[in-house]
């Protein structure tokens, strides 16, 4: 496991962590908090790409520079040569790491990841194709840690189906996936552990079962042109908007009762997830839902 024992990073006259002490166990783990939260600070210590001004970190009591050879790692925004292809900058990364992996298998990370033939230059791909090349080389070799900045950001519905899917190989007691994200959903839905950050200071490290289990309200994303008439009912407590969908929150326990009335006026919910407070201010929707007018 990783250990922190009082790590702290500053940069100037600026603490971007402050005195952080938690484990992060085997399996998936999820590491949220609003821009500017030390997120990416995090990633980048735990990596041993950057060292704590104060603190330690280990990974089963070895300091983290100890397991570069084992890791892969995702930028967000991943840095590659413009005028490479995929399989020469692929081939490139790989050279440059501890325990290169055969030709073959970076063949065949790129064919699992479904990136352009050869010949296509990485100046020429689509955000989403660059991050699937960034995919790639995180997984390649299969790594026993993996750690992912903002993963799912930029890229493409299948995309993001493969890499959910690649999450389930990491849920054993000897790997690690740990990423960072502001899709609340994908959070609650993927990551055994959850690991909340504000200001460089730690909220909340637990398993997401534990704040599942205490959330109140259920949220329902409903088609945009539903009536507001229909929402005028003592089982909704707040009506938003979320894009093209209208959103109503509703009591937990009163959920069954709302789709029964929902499915009485031929209405089924686009999708519903559980309101967890600890995470809402991390959520998108704080930032750009608005309320609706009954």
């Amino acid at each position: 496991m990783f250990e922190l024992v009082e790590v702290t990073k500053k940069y100037r006259n600026h603490e971007a962590l402050k005195q952080l002490r938690f484990v992060i166990e085997p399996g998936v783990t999820a590491v949220v908090g609003p821009n500017g939260a030390g997120k990416t600070t995090l990633f980048n210590i735990l990596t041993g790409r950057i060292f704590p001004t104060c603190g330690t970190v280990f990974y089963n009591g070895q300091p983290v520079e100890k397991i570069r050879g084992n890791l892969g790692y995702l930028f967000e925004d991943p840095p590659f040569y413009p005028y490479l292809t995929a399989e020469n900058q692929l081939g490139y990364f790989n050279a440059l790491r501890e325990y290169p992996v055969e030709a073959h298998e970076v063949e065949r990370e790129l064919e699992k990841w479904d990136i352009p033939p050869k010949g296509k230059k990485i100046k020429d791909f689509s955000q989403g194709m660059r991050k699937r090349l960034g995919l790639a080389n995180a997984f390649l070799g299969n790594p026993q840690i993996v750690i992912l900045d903002e993963p799912f950001n930029g890229l493409d519905l299948e995309g993001q189906q493969l890499l959910e899917d690649t999450f389930v190989t990491y849920r054993s007691k000897d790997r690690f996936l740990i990423f960072s994200s502001h899709q609340l959903e994908r959070i609650t839905l993927l990551a055994d552990r959850i690991v909340i950050l504000d200001q460089g200071r730690l909220v909340y490290t637990g398993e997401t079962k534990e704040l599942a289990e205490q959330a109140t309200k259920v949220i329902f994303y409903l088609p945009g042109d539903i009536s507001m008439d229909l929402l005028r009912t003592p089982l909704v407590l707040e009506i938003g908007k979320r894009g093209v969908w209208v959103t109503a929150a509703v009591q937990k326990e009163k959920g069954p009762l709302f789709l029964q009335h929902l499915a009485e006026h031929g209405i089924v919910p686009q999708s519903s997830r559980l309101l967890i407070s600890e995470l809402e201010y991390v959520f998108e929707e704080k930032q750009v839902s608005r309320r609706l007018p009954y």
